[in-house]
């Protein structure tokens, strides 16, 4: 299990569906809305550019560091949708 799913299970928050919608956000934010879902991303065939890779794992620290703060889900789309808007 990787440091993500560790930190959605132990997540105070945490739904059954959370995986596949934090998964999903980390899909809309390293494709800057190109691709809504992950199921999307895969169908289209496109890869990671080495820039987009450094964003997903951004991205992917803070939602860790988010979940362990106590983050709601909705809380952490606002947070990280909102720095999106402003970078």
């Amino acid at each position: 299990m990787n440091k993500l799913d560790i930190a959605i299970s132990n997540s105070k928050q945490s739904k059954p569906y959370y995986h596949k919608i934090i998964i999903d956000l980390l899909v809309q934010l390293t494709t800057s809305g190109k691709y809504r879902s992950l199921t999307s991303f895969k169908q289209s065939g496109d890869k990671l550019t080495a820039e987009q890779k450094e964003t997903l794992r951004r991205y992917t620290d803070s939602i860790i560091l988010l979940l362990e703060l106590g983050m709601a889900f909705h809380e952490i789309k606002e947070f990280l949708s909102e720095s999106e808007t402003r970078a």
